[in-house]
């Protein structure tokens, strides 16, 4: 016989004891039915319930996922409440559900409500979201993110979570091809850049850009100690005949060049340098934080060793470097615009960070995704 049987038994025949006895015998039999049914209540839990995703205190606007976590097992599900409502139910872990807060700018109730042992037991976690005042403002920012996955299917926004700054993310799309963007050739012309790298440089930037989309625009910067202004390359034109009068000379200021082309558009920067970096007037922090935005990626290929600058710049925007002599500088601009031809193309809706670095990090929901570079973050101004 079960416990629960077992209780109701005990007690129908406490009852019936109690109903036809009094005095003394009627006293015995009342204290032993509170004692049996004291031994047979089930034990009480301290069960946890957090909220993930809003915070308490945080600011709820449009599109976003409630999420909360328990240490509650047999978990029979969890209902969300907002403002009183009851918006969407979750049965099983990750216990989170898609709600669109629309664009009033008032604070919200969000209610978590975990139900188990059969519905018997209620657990309630409850914060409060706060109201944007006339005297602030919001930016809601699209990011982009490119990423190189690896993958037996096709993903979609479901298979990926995204965190910025520890802050879960609303993913808006996942594209399988980056879409139109701007090519900008950042091309050292300093006198380091003699015994032809330059040249060499400029024929494989006209080889290899013939991989590039046809609604791609494309764009040439070349530097020493003075960075030239951005000089578009249309269709049939050759960049080594452009500048195929430029001579190798004077110093570099390489953080002065990528910095220049930092853009609000979507921009994959390609920077062809030896590494050396003696004439910038901007600091490497400030260069890292005017390049590492959200639409600019930067890839490098550098004849000899990289330098810091650049290894920072192309692991915060999610790009990569190459080490190349002038006979397999076109190999690697191949297989670099290859790559970012190939890459995913994640967007997502920034919210709960305020201004500075915000981190991001990417992580697979099934076993078979391997997520093999993306952007690690970017500066919001």
């Amino acid at each position: 016989m079960s416990i629960s049987l077992l209780a109701s038994a005990i007690a129908s025949r406490l009852t019936i004891e109690i109903a036809y006895s009094s005095g003394p015998v009627a006293r015995s039999v009342k204290s032993i039915f509170v004692a049996v049914l004291l031994c047979l209540a089930p034990a009480t839990h301290a069960a946890e319930v957090t909220f993930i995703s809003p915070q308490e205190g945080g600011q709820a606007l449009g599109p976003l996922p409630i999420e909360v976590t328990t240490s509650v097992t047999g978990v029979d599900r969890v209902e969300f409440y907002v403002d009183g409502a009851l918006v969407g139910v979750a049965r099983r872990a990750p216990f989170r559900i898609a709600h669109d807060f629309g664009s009033s700018l008032a604070g919200h109730e969000i209610v978590a409500r975990v139900y188990s042992n059969g519905y018997r037991t209620t657990d309630t976690a409850r914060i409060v979201t706060a109201a944007i005042t006339a005297g602030e403002t919001l930016n809601v920012d699209l990011v982009e993110v490119p990423l190189r996955i690896r993958s037996e299917r096709s993903i979609t926004g479901n298979d990926l979570r995204v965190r910025e700054n520890n802050v879960d993310q609303t993913i808006r799309e996942v594209r399988a091809d980056r879409g139109p963007a701007r090519f900008v050739f950042v091309v050292d012309r300093s006198l380091s850049m003699g015994g032809g790298k330059l040249e060499a440089a400029l024929r494989a930037i006209d080889r290899e850009s013939k991989l590039l989309r046809a609604d791609d625009r494309v764009e040439a910067v070349l530097f020493n100690h003075n960075v030239m202004k951005p000089r578009s390359v249309v269709r049939g034109e050759r960049v080594a005949n452009i500048f195929g009068r430029v001579t190798p000379s004077g110093g570099t200021s390489l953080r002065d060049a990528v910095s220049s082309i930092a853009s609000r558009e979507r921009t994959y920067a390609i920077v062809i340098t030896d590494g050396g970096d003696r004439n910038s007037f901007i600091s490497e922090e400030e260069a890292l934080r005017r390049i590492s935005g959200t639409k600019t990626i930067l890839d490098a290929i550098v004849f000899g060793d990289p330098n810091r600058f650049l290894e920072q710049a192309a692991k915060n925007t999610g790009g990569a470097i190459a080490r190349a002599n002038t006979s397999t500088i076109d190999s690697h601009l191949r297989r670099m615009i290859q790559d970012i031809n190939s890459r995913y193309q994640l967007v997502y809706q920034s919210h709960g960070n305020g201004s500075g670095w915000r981190s991001i990090s990417i992580t697979p929901r099934r076993r078979d995704i391997e997520i093999l570079n993306a952007r690690k973050g970017y500066f919001a101004e």
